[in-house]
C-alpha cells in the first residue's frame, strides 16, 4: 500500500514538474541579453532561416511551439507573457491578447518593411491601427478539387459543391465553429449572430450534408483529395497548395460568393524587455527572399507584394498573392455567432 502511494505521488510530482517547465522554462532562461524566446506555430518558421539569423547577428533564438491559438492564449495569460519576446497569433487571438493587456505597442518606425505591407492586410477590426500586430502570413479557406473528376462532371464554383448532394463524397471541417459559420454564410449570406430558427436551419443542413461527407477533417482534408477518396474537400489554401505541388490533378478554388481568411501576425508580449532584438528579427524575416522561402515551404501567402515579381511564382499563387481590394471585400474573418453550449449541443447531435 505504501509502495503504491509513493509511486502515485512520484507520478504526480513528475506531471507537476512538466507543467511548471512548459510554462516557466522560457522565463528561467530569459536572463541572457543576447537571447530571444519565440513562441510560434510549428509550420510557420523554418528553423534553417532562424539558424541563419543567429549566425549573422549572434542573437540566440529559442523556438517553442503551440498547436492552437487556445494553447497560446492559456500560456500567455498564465505567465502574463513573461519569458516570451515574439509570438505569432491568428487575427482573432490578437483581439483577446490586446483586450487582456498582454501586448506591447509596436514602433512602426523601427520596421524597415512596414510601407511594403499589402494595404489589404492592414486596418482590420482585430487591431484597426495595427498598433499591436503586424501581418506576417495569410491564407484563404476554399475548396480543393480533383481536376480529373471535373473533366467529366460539371463544376460549379460555389459552396453548393460542399452543401448539395452532387453525387460525390466531400471532406468537411471537423471544427464546429468553422462549420457553423460556413453553413450560416452559405444559407443566409451573412455571418451575424443566429436566431433560434436560423440555428435550427444550420443544424438541419449539416445533418443532411452528413450523408455525403466522407470525413470530418481539420488538417487532413488534402489527404482525402490526394488519395482520390473525395473530389471536393474544404481546406485552407496552405494545405492544398502543398498538395498541388505533388499531384497535378489537384487544384484550389475560392467560391464566387466569397470565403474566409486568417492572418497570422507578429506580436510582442508586453512583458518582453528585448524589443531592439525583436525588431532585428522582424526586419530579417520580412526580406522578400525569406517571405518567398516560407511560402514555398509552408504554403502561406506573404504579406508584401513588392519585389515578388523577381521570383518565379506559380501563376495560380500570384492570383491570390496579388489579390485586389475587390477580392478582399469578399473575404471574412471567423467569429463566434452562437454560444459554446449551442455549438456543442448541435455538434453532438450531428456526430451521433
Amino acid at each position: 500500500m505504501l509502495k503504491r502511494w509513493i509511486t502515485r505521488s512520484f507520478i504526480i510530482f513528475l506531471w507537476l514538474l512538466l507543467i511548471f517547465f512548459s510554462l516557466y522554462l522560457p522565463k528561467i532562461i530569459y536572463f541572457r541579453d543576447d537571447t530571444l524566446n519565440v513562441f510560434a506555430w510549428g509550420d510557420i518558421l523554418d528553423p534553417a532561416i532562424i539558424a541563419d539569423f543567429e549566425k549573422k547577428t549572434n542573437i540566440k533564438v529559442n523556438l517553442s511551439y503551440y498547436s492552437s491559438n487556445e494553447e497560446l492564449l492559456v500560456k500567455l495569460k498564465a505567465t502574463k507573457g513573461e519569458g516570451y519576446d515574439l509570438i505569432i497569433p491568428s487575427d482573432y487571438a490578437v483581439t483577446f491578447l490586446r483586450n487582456e493587456g498582454l501586448l506591447k505597442e509596436i514602433d512602426h518606425t523601427k520596421l524597415n518593411f512596414y510601407n511594403r505591407l499589402s494595404p489589404s492586410l492592414l486596418g482590420h477590426g482585430y487591431d484597426p491601427e495595427n498598433k499591436y500586430s503586424i501581418p506576417f502570413e495569410w491564407e484563404i479557406y476554399g475548396l480543393g478539387i480533383d481536376k480529373d473528376y471535373f473533366k467529366i462532371h460539371p463544376l460549379v464554383n460555389n459552396w453548393k459543391m460542399l452543401f448539395e448532394n452532387r453525387g460525390y463524397k466531400v471532406s468537411m471541417t471537423n471544427d464546429p465553429a468553422e462549420a457553423t459559420l460556413l453553413t450560416t454564410f452559405f444559407l443566409f449570406n451573412k455571418i451575424d449572430p443566429l436566431t433560434t430558427d436560423e440555428l435550427t436551419q444550420v443544424k438541419d443542413l449539416l445533418i443532411k450534408q452528413k450523408k455525403w461527407v466522407e470525413a470530418y477533417a481539420n488538417f487532413r482534408g488534402d489527404y482525402f483529395l490526394a488519395t482520390k477518396n473525395c473530389p471536393v474537400v474544404f481546406a485552407s489554401s496552405s494545405y492544398i497548395w502543398r498538395t498541388m505541388r505533388l499531384f497535378d490533378f489537384v487544384d484550389f478554388i475560392v467560391p464566387e460568393e466569397g470565403s474566409f481568411i486568417t492572418i497570422e501576425n507578429l506580436c510582442i508580449p508586453k512583458a518582453s524587455r528585448k524589443e531592439e532584438l525583436v525588431y532585428k528579427l522582424m526586419n530579417y524575416l520580412y526580406q522578400p527572399e525569406i517571405l518567398i522561402h516560407h511560402f514555398d515551404l509552408f504554403g502561406f501567402f506573404p504579406p508584401t507584394q513588392d519585389k515578388l515579381d523577381e521570383f518565379s511564382l506559380d501563376p495560380k499563387a500570384e492570383r491570390w498573392i496579388f489579390a485586389s481590394q475587390k477580392d478582399f471585400d469578399k473575404f471574412h474573418f471567423y467569429r463566434p455567432i452562437v454560444s459554446q453550449q449551442q455549438m456543442r449541443d448541435m455538434w453532438v447531435e450531428l456526430k451521433r
